[in-house]
This record gives C-alpha cells, structure tokens and sequence, in this order.
C-alpha cells in the first residue's frame, strides 16, 4: 500500500471515529498507533507507553488542576464576593469597571 492510500485510510478511520462519537483523546491515540503501525518497523507498544508517559507526567500540566481547585476553594468560601465588593469602589473610575454582573 502506498503512502497516499495509508493516509487516506487514516483520514476515513479519524472521520469514522470521531463521527461514532469516541473521546478526541482516544481517537488521537489510536490514530497515532495505527499510523506507527502501518509506517515504522519499530515496536509499537514501548514507542507509546514512553510517549503517553513522557507526554503525561510533565510539571506543567500540574497547574491546570490546581487552578480548578483554587477557583473551587474561592467560589465556595464565598471569598470572591468579598473581593469584588473591595475592589468594586476603587475601580468605579476606570472605564468597564470590574465587567462583572450580579
């Protein structure tokens, strides 16, 4: 099989599934499998454990929970409010204010 028909192969297989409605991250795998499959002689399976490891345990993907923990700890000791009640007063003069509705 020739380059064009692996593609385009590839292509039908990531309209197939993302049109059945399985998560883009799985699909993203198995499109990458399938491509390391039909393209290179190398051993699937340890090329990918290495790559989703490598991929998954970096100290940057760290802040995005943390940031979803901070807002959460916010919103529920009602300390947001509190803020925008502060700084409400201090910032009448600037135009758009704090761009907040209540």
């Amino acid at each position: 099989m020739n380059t064009l028909g692996i593609t385009l192969f590839l292509l039908a297989l990531l309209g197939v599934l993302l049109a059945g409605g399985v998560w883009i991250a799985l699909v993203l795998l198995a499109m990458g499998f399938a491509a390391m499959e039909l393209f290179t002689s190398t051993p699937v399976g340890k090329l990918m454990a290495t790559t989703v490891w490598g991929s998954s345990a970096s100290w940057s993907l760290t802040a995005l929970p943390l940031f979803i923990w901070m807002g959460e700890i916010l919103f529920r000791s009602r300390i947001s409010e509190d803020m925008f009640r502060g700084l409400a007063p201090w910032l009448t003069a600037l135009p758009g204010r704090l761009m907040h509705c209540k």
